[in-house]
C-alpha cells in the first residue's frame, strides 16, 4: 500500500520538480540583446508525393539547435523524421526507396511584427536518407534543399511556441509542425 502511494506521487513530484526548474529557467532568461543559442522541439505531420505516403500524411517530430546572432538572423542544425510507417512496403513485391529522415543546417531570417511575435523564413540544406522497403535494394542519401516559413510567439525571453512550415524540395515534401523553443 505504502509502495503504491509512492509510485503514484513520484510523476507528481517530478512535474512539481520540471516546473520550478522552468520557473526558474523562465526567470533568468536572457538579457533581451536578442542574442544566444536555443534548443527547439515540433510535432507535426509531413505530407509528400513518395509512394509511401499514398496521399495520406505521417506523424514527423524534429529537433533543432542554433544560435542566434540578432533579433532577425540565426543559424542552427536540425534533425526531422519523415515517416513513422514501420511497415512500409511490407507486402509489395516490386519494393520501392522512399525518404525516412532528414539532417540539415539551416539560415533563418525573422522579422518582429510585435515585441512577442515574429515572422520568419527559413534556408536549410542536409541530407535526407532514403530507406529501401526490400532487402536486396540499396538504402541511399541524397542532398536536399529546404524552405521554410513559421510564425513565433514568444512567453517570455526564454520560452517560445512555433508554427512552422518546410518544403523538402528534391522529394516533394511538405511538413507543418509546431514546436516550442528554449533560449539561454
Amino acid at each position: 500500500m505504502v509502495f503504491k502511494m509512492r509510485a503514484k506521487g513520484i510523476p507528481l513530484l517530478a512535474a512539481a520538480a520540471a516546473a520550478m526548474l522552468m520557473q526558474t529557467a523562465a526567470q533568468a532568461g536572457p538579457v533581451g540583446d536578442g542574442k544566444g543559442f536555443y534548443l527547439s522541439a515540433n510535432l507535426g505531420s509531413a505530407k509528400g508525393k513518395s509512394k509511401v505516403y499514398d496521399g495520406k500524411s505521417d506523424p514527423s517530430f524534429g529537433f533543432s539547435a542554433g544560435y542566434q546572432f540578432s533579433p532577425n538572423l540565426s543559424a542552427e542544425l536540425f534533425a526531422r523524421s519523415l515517416n513513422f510507417d514501420f511497415m512500409v512496403g511490407f507486402l509489395d513485391p516490386k519494393g520501392f526507396v522512399y525518404p525516412e529522415d532528414h539532417v540539415g543546417a539551416a539560415l533563418r531570417l525573422s522579422a518582429p511584427l510585435s515585441e512577442s511575435v515574429q515572422l520568419y523564413g527559413r534556408l536549410g540544406v542536409g541530407r535526407t536518407t532514403m530507406k529501401a522497403t526490400l532487402v536486396n535494394m540499396r538504402h541511399d542519401s541524397v542532398s536536399e534543399t529546404s524552405l521554410g516559413a513559421g510564425l513565433g510567439y514568444d512567453f517570455n525571453p526564454s520560452w517560445g511556441l512555433q508554427l512552422e512550415y518546410n518544403r523538402f524540395l528534391k522529394n516533394d515534401i511538405n511538413v507543418l509542425s509546431l514546436g516550442l523553443q528554449f533560449r539561454f
